[in-house]
């Protein structure tokens, strides 16, 4: 099962720097204003990126090369990441992730209730034994450790569905970090 994952991460990764070589020339134009290449990244590169992906190390790695590319410092300058980040003002990829993410399970949670899509997202297994140890976190657990267990309920009001957003995002990042 890792090595399956090792590998989404590196399609993802792929994906992502074929994205960044196909606009090389708007990356690597000491003419071009910095705001457009961040709108270019943004637009591009991280939707590529992130597309399905479930594991972020790799991703923010890539994600400091390519802005280490953009803004022309090399790895061995030893530039900390805060400081790469000030002048790209890119988002960051992990944050975009559960941003889309967030909004995905609203999306979801306002469909039909004969929708496939919502079907899949709310069903509970019927096991009559747990294995031992850890369980594994479903897609739809962060959701509801932030909201509650009815979260699906809540995502029904679009406006504070929106406004929990920026909480469940501060969240997620002192959990991260």
């Amino acid at each position: 099962m890792k090595d399956l994952t090792k590998e989404e991460v590196d399609i993802r990764i792929r994906a992502g720097w074929s994205c960044f070589g196909r606009n090389r020339e708007i990356f690597l134009d000491k003419n071009m204003p910095l705001s457009l290449e961040k709108q270019v990244y943004d637009q591009c590169i991280l939707p590529t990126m992130t597309y399905g992906c479930q594991t972020w190390n790799k991703l923010k790695v890539a994600q400091r090369a390519m802005e280490r590319t953009v803004l022309g410092i090399k790895i061995k300058d030893k530039i900390p990441c805060k400081n790469i980040r000030q002048p790209t003002h890119v988002k960051d990829v992990v944050l975009f992730a559960e941003r889309q993410k967030w909004n995905w399970a609203g999306h979801v949670a306002r469909m039909s209730d004969n929708r496939w899509t919502k079907r899949a997202t709310v069903w509970q297994p019927r096991i009559d034994k747990r294995s031992r140890g850890r369980q594994p976190l479903r897609w739809s657990d962060s959701t509801a450790k932030a909201t509650g267990r009815l979260w699906h309920r809540e995502a029904g009001d679009r406006n504070r569905w929106r406004l929990d957003a920026e909480g469940y995002i501060l969240q997620w990042m002192d959990e991260a970090s």
